[in-house]
């Protein structure tokens, strides 16, 4: 069996997980709604540590709770987002989305996103994952190449090739995360409320999403891509004429 088969039908529970949790409908223990001033105050406290001469600037919020599931589960977005500001007369702003049921370790993550944005390599990673024509090339170039690969190499034994390539083409996106996480849980710790391992569990998830994506991806183009490839035949093999 390929290995396609399996690591679709494994990732489909972090995915679930994620979904329940972010589009969570009722406040748990540690929801974000209670926590949005210590948790914005420790914002301002990472950035003066990681980018002192970096400070954040007017920082919108919405807050909304998940009411329609079909559609929440193909747009995540008003639930668990940030994006840079685009008034230019509110220099370094941003928008932050949040359910507020959802547990603060996710507000935590999306306020790490702005934090990292405030370092020179933050920024610059974040500007990658950002600029729409690269993030197609990216994707498109991990997509071929993986397919690509696996296409003119003969054989199966180029999964490894395919994953790899496929990884290439998420770097940002992948680093922007690892990076999101790094000061989200350093956010928490300065507000007081050190990440629990069921929290860090979370985060953990979510990151996992991100890793697992251009993996799930590499494996099914090169699925595809296999069934494409020709095995060469072997010395004195009787060839058709």
């Amino acid at each position: 069996m390929h290995p396609v088969f399996p690591l679709g039908a494994a990732l489909a529970p972090v995915q679930a997980y994620n979904l329940n949790q972010v589009l969570a409908r009722t406040p748990g223990a540690t929801p974000s709604g209670a926590a949005l001033e210590q948790l914005g105050d420790a914002l301002d406290q990472r950035v003066a540590k990681i980018a002192p001469q970096s400070k954040v600037g007017d920082l919108g919020l919405t807050q909304t709770v998940p009411t329609n599931l079909r559609n929440d589960l193909v747009n995540t977005t008003p639930y668990a987002s940030n994006a840079r500001g685009t008034d230019p007369t509110k220099p370094n702003s941003y928008q932050v989305n949040i359910n507020p049921n959802a547990d603060r370790s996710y507000l935590a993550h999306e306020l790490g996103h702005i934090a990292s944005d405030q370092t020179d390599v933050g920024r610059m990673v974040r500007s990658a994952r950002s600029n729409p024509a690269l993030a197609r090339s990216l994707g498109a170039a991990a997509l071929l190449g993986a397919g690509g690969s696996a296409a003119l190499t003969e054989g199966d034994d180029d999964l490894a090739t395919s994953i790899a390539l496929a990884y290439a083409g998420n770097i940002p996106a992948i680093a922007d995360e690892i990076l999101a996480t790094k000061n989200g849980l350093a956010i928490m710790d300065t507000a007081g409320m050190r990440a629990s391992l069921g929290q860090r569990g979370r985060l953990a998830a979510g990151l996992t999403s991100y890793l697992a994506a251009p993996l799930l991806m590499g494996a099914t183009a090169n699925f595809v891509g296999n069934q494409f490839d020709e095995d060469l035949k072997s010395p004195g093999e009787i060839q058709p004429t």
